[in-house]
């Protein structure tokens, strides 16, 4: 899941350069001033689990497409290790892990598909993007808005249902605190080009 909504900058970021429709490639690179985090509530309480963005520091290429005001992205992914989100505690490491099925599966793979620009609206997108989670994929169409500086600047949000990846909430204390099965994922990703 993070993988996927770090990869939607590298997409977006070829978006941005109004290029013909013709194959290309380019490396991007996710800063360190980005964030992303999955946030999720239950009957007692809210929680929030943040990725360190700092072990993202090699570049990744992207493979797309431009025609018009549509980019079709080829081979351009996200892989995000699921060890890298901290939930601010020991104990809901270890649910946020094994929610997850970490052990077995310990990566989130985030594909980016294509991105349709908005030409009423400069600054933002509809992005198709794919997320694999303990083996099973999803697509999601999600909106995102984005500043094209020396750097771009790509945020949104997504929410989601952790059944959809044929999860199951947990459930702590004899059932008396209840995990609700929907999550948000919150991302503002600072993307360069290498």
């Amino acid at each position: 899941m993070k993988r996927l909504i770090l990869m939607l900058p590298c997409i977006l970021l070829v978006s941005f350069s109004y290029m013909d429709a013709v194959k290309n490639n380019k490396d991007i690179l996710i800063t360190s001033q980005s964030q992303l985090q999955i946030n999720g509530t239950s009957n007692v309480t809210d929680f929030k689990c943040g990725y360190n963005i700092k072990n993202l520091n090699e570049p990744i290429r992207i493979h797309y497409e431009k025609a018009d005001n549509l980019i079709r992205f080829e081979k351009s992914e996200l892989i995000l290790e699921n060890n890298e989100f901290d939930c601010g505690g020991k104990g809901i490491n270890k649910d946020f892990h094994g929610l997850l099925k970490s052990e077995t599966y310990p990566t989130i793979i985030l594909k980016l598909k294509e991105i349709k620009l908005n030409p009423k609206k400069k600054n933002k997108a509809d992005a198709l993007i794919e997320i694999e989670i303990a083996g099973t994929s999803q697509s999601y169409l999600m909106q995102t808005e984005f500043s094209n500086e020396t750097y771009w600047l790509i945020s949104g949000q997504l929410n989601l249902n952790i059944q959809d990846f044929d999860l199951k909430a947990p459930k702590k204390m004899l059932g008396l605190i209840v995990v609700s099965e929907d999550i948000e994922i919150v991302f503002k990703l600072v993307v360069r080009e290498c």
